[in-house]
């Protein structure tokens, strides 16, 4: 059996595919299980001239050839076929850092279901330092210089990608956790149940991942259909730590739908109405108390302003 599994969803990007391959270390207690998401005929071509040149690296290559077209389902048909103990999850765009086998390889004897590291990220069109990774990062470094309930709650309940995390198999089989076969937001719900289910866990200061991200997502704009998947998945979110929670806990989280309400103004009014009741409809809080506390509107503008400042330096 091999130590640990690493699961790649793939789709038209087999140049950069090389990168993070690259980044692997070759090595007998490693797996590689590419799962193509419906590439184009050129890049399966590429795909599997790349399975032969890193032959050594052990590589499985699977197509999703029945399921919904997603990232989410290609990685669930990775998940069928692991043979480690543990698993990473990386996007073909993004790699590994170097020298991280030796430091997950420290907990591979450990009891822990879930290991959080912390994450980082850069531009690809300048290796400057990105935010892709920054309110993932939040998450690590309150817990570590505050280990108290709120800080892992919003780690294990806020913490809503799978990639800088290292989780046990069994652990993942065991709780029947999958992702999401939607376009969009597939990894949230499957990030939240690992994070509920998980009864032992580490966190980390050391970096293992790399997220990239292009100039150009940074001035694109989520349509319609996007904002009703993630709406969906938002709306899921809530229902499931409202049911699964103590009252006491779930209350203490101060969860609403405002981002929701918020975010469909862009649509028109008849947007905004039709959120509205389908928060209702779910009994879904449309405001939080936090809003009322003015150290969380100062945290929120300097995000806000921060954002902006990025999108003008790399406006194309």
């Amino acid at each position: 059996m091999k130590k640990l599994s690493i699961v790649i969803p793939h789709y038209n990007s087999s140049d950069s595919l090389v990168r993070l391959l690259n980044s692997i270390p070759v090595n007998d207690f490693i797996e590689i299980i590419i799962v193509d998401d419906r590439s184009s005929e050129e890049h399966v071509s590429v795909l599997k001239q790349l399975t032969e040149e890193f032959l050594n690296h052990h590589i499985k290559l699977f197509f999703n050839d029945v399921g919904e077209k997603s990232a989410g389902a290609a990685r669930n048909i990775g998940l069928e076929h692991v043979t480690g103990e543990w698993i990473l999850f990386a996007d073909s765009d993004d790699f590994f850092t170097e020298g991280f086998y030796e430091v997950i390889s420290q907990y591979f004897e450990s009891d822990n279901d879930i290991v959080f590291f912390t994450p980082t990220s850069i531009y690809n069109d300048t290796n400057e330092v990105a935010t892709r990774h920054t309110s993932y990062e939040e998450l690590v470094q309150n817990y570590l210089s505050q280990p108290d309930w709120y800080s892992e709650a919003r780690l294990r309940y806020g913490y809503d990608v799978p990639w800088s995390k290292l989780f046990r198999v069994s652990f993942i089989k065991t709780h029947l956790i999958e992702f999401d076969e939607v376009i969009y937001s597939n990894d949230v719900m499957f990030s939240l149940k690992a994070g509920f289910y998980a009864m032992e866990f580490e966190v980390s200061k050391d970096v293992i991942y790399c997220v990239t991200r292009d100039r150009g997502s940074l001035t694109s704009t989520v349509n319609e259909e996007t904002f009703d998947i993630r709406l969906g998945v938002t709306i899921r979110k809530y229902i499931f730590l409202r049911e699964n929670l103590p009252r006491k806990d779930f209350e203490k989280l101060e969860l609403s739908g405002r981002g929701a309400l918020m975010g469909a103004r862009q649509f028109g009014l008849k947007k905004v109405l039709g959120v509205y009741r389908a928060l209702r409809r779910h009994r879904i809080k449309i405001i939080s108390l936090k809003i009322f506390n003015p150290m969380w509107f100062l945290d929120r503008y300097k995000r806000v302003r921060s954002k902006e400042k990025e999108l003008e330096k790399y406006k194309i």
